[in-house]
């Protein structure tokens, strides 16, 4: 429900939108690639910080 809440306020879904801004061109759709992958990056570093394996 928060998922679905969340798209609604920012008009739409963000992985739609992540697709077909990259297929465009978008420069917007690079920066999501480049957010997801610092993301990440920052997530996999702090899981021994969770005892996660």
């Amino acid at each position: 429900m928060l998922m679905g809440y969340g798209a609604r306020l920012s008009g739409g879904c963000n992985i739609g939108a992540y697709f077909s801004a990259l297929a465009s061109g978008s420069m917007s759709a690079w920066i999501w690639v480049a957010a997801a992958f610092f993301g990440s990056w920052i997530g996999l570093r702090l899981r021994p910080m969770f005892h996660l394996p």
